[in-house]
């Protein structure tokens, strides 16, 4: 493929299209463009021109290029870079996903009529006036570690501040004789230390307002009782101000509505940010001529927050909190941007991430009434139709509001200027489909229709089969008090295969519409034809739903959470991908900035120290930021690690095993340890250890199918060795779909590790996959000409991955692998929705064979066909060998 290099900043692309995207969205690589240009191009303005990638090709290379750092006065022949290419477009499956996604959409810019995004000079971004500050106060660039006196002094600080040690600790660390006379650092005490931590820069001020809050409960005199109430709060403007000048999001920031298609006609959209939905398109028409949109999201959750005082409830006064977006939002503030340009901005309201009681308080409905429509079959409501009932019913005539399940609250929202709060409230999958349709009612419903077989479904989580994406759920899920969003996820996950033959096959397909519904809204990038599929399975519900009526589970399906999911498909189109508006991202800031932040202080006036704490941890982030833009080279060591950063602990083999992982030898289509674990493993011990029990067999029938005639005697006996293996690894190719970068699959054949110590013994780890049997079975095509991406696939476990005896090395380039087959993927279970396969045998032994690591293409997961009941002799470590049949499942 070949190599597209934006000639101003160095930034390299796939294709001509992704270049001329990032040439758009980068002014200072647009500006450099369009002054090389001897006809002074200019941008592309028409409405309904999609940029193509055969329109203009940069096919610049970087040896056609002096540095990294190029100036606006180069010599490049612009003539070249604007004239279409020979390799403008490459082969159609390069430039496919195999999820079906163009590698590079094609993008039409709407908000070129408008001027959208226009600059107004430059200006220093936040991290420049940042440095300007410092020379002001006398600090040279010389010294970046000021006010530390070394960046292992800026370390230490760094890591207390962080990892949550008290400053009595800090104070008695900092005074031991050990520490004052060999540490070298140049506080003795917690106050000298939290002085050079206060020095550092700060972002916008916090502020209090005091307010009087009336109740409903009377005094002693018959008078309401009041309550003093500490509004903590920062501008938000000023906040929009910070985060928009910051060079570290220069990469993902867009300042004008991006629409993305999968075809060059635009008619076949695609959706992921905010920007290529129909929202920032359509409110950019509204505002004046060159106006920079900045979309706010909000996020809130009126909780019980008992961590800070009791009982109390925390509702922030949103009016006053927002009250400084009413005349930004209206007039416009200039802004330094990211990119170093100035704009005009126009800070509005998009987005609202709240849970379902959160959603009826902020639209002022009833919490049986759905906070986004009147009606099943309504659009949204609308916001000053709402207004004007919620006026006449704060003036005496409440009827028109009480019929739409209005509750005449004042909105904060009611004088922001170009807020739909009702468009606005964005999917929370979360709550409204983890919490809701699945824990809430999907599971419980299911389990009654098989007899309330709790323990039964249980046992079957518990025996499941393991898989390194996949959550070992040791008690089952009955007990389960407290879900996370990411258990849910790992139960869904097998949930259909569990209840698979327990349940009346309209239950089974009930179940599949709703998890098919939460897979396709998981989506980070969805077409038309994911946005139908979501529709499609949220309708098969609605005509499946009926069976839980005649079972007697339920009585009626007026349930909030279920006619939420209507919403799905019409928000996606506003506002982007569901993913991006999960209430799981807040509740995780809830818990970082301030719980974390509670426990920090001393509990009395918790907030003024709360407020301090976070004041402080954005100074450290602020400086940190500062180091890594002005001295990237400078050594500073990551104090964030978490268990994540340490290891997978679920890998049971992670023991001993690390060292293979240091140093790897990384090919085309895979990645594998050069040092090999096992350098002389016998055909004996793998026969009896590693289950392969027709080794022997197998790789002389490989090593007669792949050496040349030349090589008389093929001499395979009990006492030859081999080079094994634990695993290698290879890169999943993307899918925006499911993720932004492409992920690392592991795939294992480790031998079993006996007892020793307090360790318990460990089974051996096979690893279930999808490969090719043979390399003819690759991929073959419909009559449409689309590819079938399981065509020639087999399900096979690999039981033994090893490099071909040295003497025999010329039969293959790459490592082996000892597999033992499955049946192909020919039998369908159409009211999951899955295959089923057997292990496959041959002359009454299992089917096994050897092929190159190259053929196999990733792992999967099997769940065992559990039946009606499950056979009470099936454990974790037994039934990949006891089940003689299995469901492939689709949702890993």
């Amino acid at each position: 493929m070949p190599s597209y290099i934006c000639f101003y900043c160095g930034a390299e692309k796939l294709t001509a299209q992704s270049l001329r995207k990032h040439i758009q969205h980068r002014d200072n690589c647009k500006t450099a463009f369009y002054a090389l240009s001897e006809n002074h191009v200019e941008p592309v303005t028409d409405n309904s021109s999609i940029v193509s990638p055969a329109a203009t090709s940069f096919n610049y290379s970087p040896e056609e290029s002096s540095s990294s750092s190029r100036s606006r006065s180069d010599s490049t022949n612009v003539a070249e870079l604007q004239s279409p290419s020979k390799q403008a477009r490459v082969d159609d499956e390069e430039e496919m996903e195999p999820g079906g996604l163009p590698r590079d959409p094609f993008c039409h810019f709407p908000g070129d009529q408008y001027s959208a995004g226009q600059t107004y000079g430059k200006g220093p971004n936040v991290i420049e006036a940042m440095a300007e500050a410092r020379r002001k106060e006398g600090i040279s660039d010389q010294d970046p570690w000021a006010p530390f006196a070394s960046g292992e002094e800026w370390e230490f600080v760094r890591w207390a501040m962080q990892s949550g040690v008290s400053q009595g600790d800090i104070d008695k660390y900092l005074k031991l004789e050990m520490t004052q006379t060999r540490s070298g650092l140049s506080f003795k005490n917690k106050q000298l230390f939290f002085a050079k931590v206060v020095s550092l820069p700060k972002g916008p001020n916090w502020q209090c307002e005091v307010w009087e809050v009336k109740g409903t409960e009377v005094d002693e005199n018959e008078n309401m009782r009041t309550e003093v109430v500490k509004l903590w709060k920062r501008n938000p403007v000023e906040c929009i101000k910070d985060l928009l000048a910051n060079p570290m999001f220069a990469d993902h920031m867009r300042y004008k509505p991006e629409r993305l298609y999968e075809d060059e006609d635009g008619k076949r959209p695609i959706f992921n940010e905010m920007w290529t939905g129909e929202w920032w398109e359509k409110l950019q028409k509204l505002l004046p001529t060159g106006a920079t949109i900045v979309p706010v999201i909000l996020a809130s959750d009126k909780t019980q927050l008992s961590t800070f005082s009791g009982d109390k409830s925390a509702w922030p006064c949103m009016s006053s909190l927002l009250e400084p977006l009413v005349q930004a939002g209206t007039n416009g503030v200039e802004m330094v941007c990211a990119d170093g340009f100035i704009r005009h901005v126009y800070p509005i309201i998009a987005a609202y991430i709240a849970d379902h009681p959160e959603q009826c308080l902020v639209a002022c409905t009833r919490e049986n009434a759905c906070p986004k429509c009147e009606t099943h079959h309504s659009p949204f409501r609308d916001p000053e139709q709402t207004k004007s009932w919620i006026d006449d019913a704060l003036h005496g005539w409440p009827r028109a509001a009480k019929d739409a399940n209005i509750r005449p609250i004042k909105p904060f929202w009611a004088s922001l200027p170009h807020c739909d709060i009702f468009q606005a409230l964005t999917p929370d999958i979360l709550h409204q489909l983890h919490k809701g349709m699945f824990k809430d009612h999907l599971v419980k419903w299911t389990t009654a229709c098989v007899g309330g077989k709790e323990t039964e479904i249980d046992r079957c989580y518990h025996t499941m089969t393991a898989h390194p994406g996949l959550r070992h759920f040791k008690r089952g899920i009955s007990l389960v008090s407290q879900w996370t969003g990411a258990e849910y996820k790992h139960m869904e996950k097998v949930f259909l295969g569990i209840i698979a033959g327990s349940a009346d096959q309209r239950v089974e397909g009930a179940v599949r519409t709703v998890l098919d519904f939460i897979h396709y809204a998981h989506f980070e990038t969805q077409n038309e034809d994911s946005l139908s599929r979501l529709e499609a399975s949220w309708r098969a519900f609605h005509d499946t739903k009926s069976v839980f009526l005649e079972l007697g589970v339920r009585q009626h399906f007026n349930i909030a959470k279920l006619h939420s999911m209507s919403h799905y498909v019409r928000s996606i189109w506003l506002l982007g991908t569901a993913d991006g508006y999960n209430t799981e991202n807040p509740e995780r800031l809830h818990i970082d900035f301030a719980k974390i932040a509670y426990r920090a202080s001393n509990k009395k006036d918790y907030i003024k120290q709360m407020t301090k704490w976070l004041e402080r941890q954005d100074s450290m982030q602020r400086f940190q930021a500062y180091l890594e833009f002005f001295h990237p080279t400078l050594k500073s060591g990551s104090t964030s690690g978490t268990a994540e950063d340490e290891g997978d602990s679920d890998n049971e083999h992670a023991e001993g095993g690390e060292q293979e992982d240091e140093d790897r030898e990384h090919q085309a289509e895979y990645n594998i340890a050069k040092r090999v674990p096992f350098p002389r493993m016998s055909i004996a011990t793998i026969e009896n250890d590693m289950g392969a029990v027709d080794f022997k067999k197998c790789l002389g029938k490989f090593l007669q199918e792949h050496l040349s005639s030349s090589v008389r005697e093929i001499d395979v006996d009990e006492l030859m060795h081999v080079e094994v293996y634990k695993q290698f690894k290879r890169d999943l190719p993307l899918m925006s779909q499911v993720l932004e970068k492409s992920s690392v699959d592991i795939i294992r054949a480790a031998p079993p590790l006996p007892a020793q110590g307090r360790r318990q013994a460990v089974p051996a780890q096979f690893s279930t996959v999808l490969a090719f049997k043979t390399s003819g079975d690759h991929g073959e095509k419909s009559r449409t000409g689309v590819v079938n991406p399981i065509a020639g696939l087999t399900v096979g476990e690999v039981h033994l991955i090893f490099n071909v005896p040295r003497k025999y090395q010329a039969a293959s380039e790459c490592p082996l692998a000892y597999m033992e087959w499955f049946t192909g993927l020919e039998s369908w279970n159409h009211s999951i929705g899955m295959f089923s396969v057997s292990p496959s045998s041959r002359n009454h032994r299992c089917h096994a064979s050897i092929i190159p690591i190259t053929q196999i293409q990733r792992t999967c997961h099997l769940i065992p066909v559990f039946g009606t009941a499950m056979d009470t002799t099936w454990t974790r470590e037994n039934v990949a060998q006891r089940s003689h049949k299995f469901f492939v499942n689709p949702y890993l």
